[in-house]
């Protein structure tokens, strides 16, 4: 992955910012296996992460993935839940694993002096799970109780309700599993998943923290002997056209709406009309002072909170607002966030806003990698989405005020006027 080493200034202070640090050092294990990282010599800890291909995309069942990568840590061939959870606990080691639609991850973050004894238990946790009936019977009732939960819910609700809009409920991305789903399941099915998908050889492995030579031959003599295989990459299906217009789901017991209100994205992530698109999301409810927050929280009173944002999923892009609004005030709420995003087409935005703007962005990208594992984070989520730091080199070129690309406003008033026609959004209010 390559990383632009020209600083870039913030329009505010004038200082630099140098984004040489984003890029990783690379290490090829003795079988040829990656793994990326990050060293900080003044940090006495370590992150792992061992990322797969994989995720919902190619279950045989719903939830299927999602239960194979969460039930990892939990019991092994050899070890018990408990043995397991003792062993993390006593030495302060914490794990996490994620799943999402093309992808997964098994995360680790310990003290730098027991990488030793750690790692592995590490592979045997991932190579061994044991997927046992008495761990995946109670794991399945939880978790089905969960999301009984979560579709009592309307911020779940308008979610599953505006991303079935935006691609389909065939989609991977508009796809959502069901209770009665995970009547159908049964530990078999996590055993054939994990086999496919969740080996260590298909894994790259992302460490972050103090990374010397000690570090490295520990991973070696543990990862770095089987043969790597990675896996297949995930290809992600063409989505229909989206369902534009208003979708209302009634939610019993709601006292207040959930809305959704956006698009699919037309550009991809290494396009330049993305970044200046993402500098006009970020004026109209990107930050605290945004105009939508100004307007329906501040002004109106209709909302705690107001936001836009685009999400960035591997050969996708959309854009999403979020709030969550008293029940009698929904339909006053969707005609206000309209009109702002009309005043967008109709009137160019004015340089203090801009400046203002794109200050803030600057502070939130610092703040992002501000420290080796936040910096680890970020590089996670660009190898599992698929996108590299060209994304970054247009990020910064939108918001520098000298640059020929960068996000003027009639550039972004011609950007509004292509994309905030709201008979070509969904809208979803979910609730009373």
């Amino acid at each position: 992955m390559l990383s632009s080493t020209n600083p870039v200034h913030d329009a505010l202070s004038g200082r630099q910012i140098d984004r040489s640090g984003l890029k990783p050092m690379l290490h090829l294990m003795p079988n040829g296996q990656p793994l990326y990282y990050f060293n900080d010599p003044h940090v006495e800890m370590l992150k792992i992460d061992l990322l797969f291909e994989g995720g919902t995309i190619v279950q045989d069942k719903k939830f299927q993935a999602m239960a194979a990568v969460n039930m990892l840590g939990m019991g092994t061939s050899r070890r018990s839940e408990q043995e397991v959870a003792d062993f993390m606990d006593f030495r302060g080691i914490v794990f996490s694993r994620s799943c999402d639609e093309v992808s997964a991850s098994f995360s680790v973050v310990t003290l730098s002096r027991y990488l030793g004894e750690l790692l592995p238990l590490l592979r045997e946790m991932v190579e061994q799970p044991s997927y046992a009936q008495s761990d995946f019977v109670p794991f399945i009732a939880k978790r089905k109780q969960n999301l009984l939960t979560k579709y009592r819910q309307t911020s779940f609700v308008a979610g599953k309700a505006f991303y079935e809009s935006l691609y389909g409920p065939d989609h991977p991305y508009g796809c959502y599993a069901a209770p009665a789903d995970m009547d159908l399941l049964g530990p078999a099915d996590l055993h054939s998943y994990h086999d496919a998908w969740l080996r260590p050889s298909q894994a790259v492995l992302v460490v972050a923290g103090r990374v010397d030579d000690g570090v490295l031959r520990a991973f070696d003599g543990v990862f770095g002997q089987e043969p790597y295989r990675p896996a297949t990459k995930v290809v992600v299906p063409a989505a229909r056209p989206q369902a534009c217009g208003m979708r209302r789901v009634a939610v019993e017991g709601a006292v207040q709406n959930s809305l959704r209100i956006g698009l699919r994205l037309p550009f991809g992530w290494c396009d330049r009309d993305y970044a200046t698109f993402m500098v006009l999301s970020t004026i109209l409810g990107g930050y605290f002072g945004s105009r939508l927050m100004t307007t329906i929280r501040e002004e109106k009173g209709y909302t705690y909170g107001i936001y836009s944002m685009t999400r960035m999923r591997r050969d996708s892009l959309s854009f999403g607002i979020i709030s969550d609004v008293a029940a009698e005030r929904a339909d006053d709420a969707v005609a206000d966030i309209v009109a702002e995003m009309r005043r967008l087409c109709d009137e160019p935005v004015g340089d203090e806003e801009l400046t203002l703007v794109r200050n803030c962005m600057v502070g939130d990208f610092m703040r992002s990698v501000d420290g080796v594992f936040e910096r680890s984070e970020r590089f996670c989520q660009m190898l599992t989405c698929g996108i590299d730091e060209r994304f970054t080199d247009n990020y910064f070129d939108a918001i520098e005020p000298d640059n020929p690309s960068c996000a003027t406003p009639q550039r972004m008033q011609a950007m509004a006027q292509r994309l905030f026609d709201p008979e070509q959004m969904v809208l979803v209010s979910a609730g009373a």
